[in-house]
């Protein structure tokens, strides 16, 4: 009877350690295993979304030290009223040297939540060098002005010469463009004049261009003789005189030194003894010189023409 009581006691301790063991291992295990993987698991996103708060925070430092920087280095004025009349006057004073023709038209003006602009239209004519100085002080003035679909082509304007009566070629440009003027600015975006920083003159582009792109390198077109100067293609040596040398063209003469300028060159040396005169021609970027000889032939020939008397050149002493 004991040894019965004995092993239904042992069973029953079995069978209570089994239980035991049973819903540590399958019940009571995994939930606190997925509690310490949830607890985990929890900790790396809270480790990323630090990181990316960290990685923002160096974005937006990034970018307010660079606001501050433009902030404190503003070089533009933008004024709470402007007047187109002032526009105007203003770009006509950059154009009252080296211009054909400025035609100015308003196209309208034109709001935004954070700023005001008048719109332009300019259509021009002048030398390269007047349009490259009218954009640089345009672009470049503490008045905020932007220029806009900026087109620039050559062409050729033909003027009378006011000494001669002929045609003179000026080789110029046609540029036209859009201009915003600004003006009522939301407040802190545009400083004041008192505000402004000078800008190192070091730092902005050339007050004078480099190159003119619209000068042709070499013309096939010669620009005509406007200031009747000597052409030494068409007139003829006939004598020198120490320092002198005289050509003749058709009726008319012409005396001319070392240095002088003559049609497309100029006269580079007078060659007394040998009867030689040096002239450099640049005939539309082609660069070449020439000696020309007299021409005792032609001066036989001009002696007996009708009517023509020959005066000996005083040299100067």
């Amino acid at each position: 009877m004991r040894d019965l009581i004995n092993s239904g006691l042992l069973l029953l301790c079995v069978v209570i350690v089994g239980t035991i063991g049973h819903y540590a291992t399958k019940v009571h295990q995994p939930a606190a295993l997925q509690k310490i993987n949830d607890t985990i698991e929890l900790a790396k996103l809270e480790t990323q979304e630090v990181e990316e708060l960290l990685i923002t925070h160096a974005a937006s430092r990034e970018i307010a030290e660079e606001t501050t920087a433009k902030w404190k280095t503003r070089y533009k004025e933008i004024p709470q009223t402007l007047n187109t009349a002032k526009v105007v006057l203003y770009l006509e004073s950059l154009t009252t040297e080296g211009f054909e023709r400025f035609d100015i038209d308003l196209v309208g003006s034109i709001s935004t939540p954070d700023i005001s602009y008048y719109r332009f239209k300019v259509n021009a004519t002048s030398y390269f060098n007047s349009m490259y100085h009218f954009v640089w002080h345009v672009e470049n003035n503490p008045q905020f002005y932007r220029i806009n679909d900026l087109k620039i082509s050559y062409t050729a304007v033909f003027k009378e010469n006011s000494s001669t009566g002929l045609p003179r070629r000026q080789n110029m440009v046609n540029f036209s463009f859009t201009l915003d003027a600004f003006y009522n600015a939301t407040e802190g975006v545009a400083a004041s004049e008192e505000e402004l920083l000078p800008i190192p003159r070091n730092l902005l582009a050339s007050h004078n261009p480099s190159h003119n792109s619209f000068y042709p390198i070499v013309r096939t077109d010669l620009p005509p003789n406007d200031e009747m100067l000597l052409d030494v293609e068409s007139a003829t040596l006939v004598s020198i005189v120490g320092d002198q040398a005289v050509f003749q063209d058709g009726d008319f003469q012409h005396v001319v030194r070392t240095g002088d300028r003559i049609y497309l060159g100029e006269v580079v040396s007078i060659d007394a003894r040998n009867a030689v005169v040096r002239v450099k021609l640049n005939k539309g970027g082609k660069l070449m010189s020439a000696d020309l000889t007299v021409d005792v032939e032609e001066n036989y020939r001009q002696a007996q023409r009708p009517g023509v008397q020959v005066f000996p050149i005083e040299v100067e002493n």
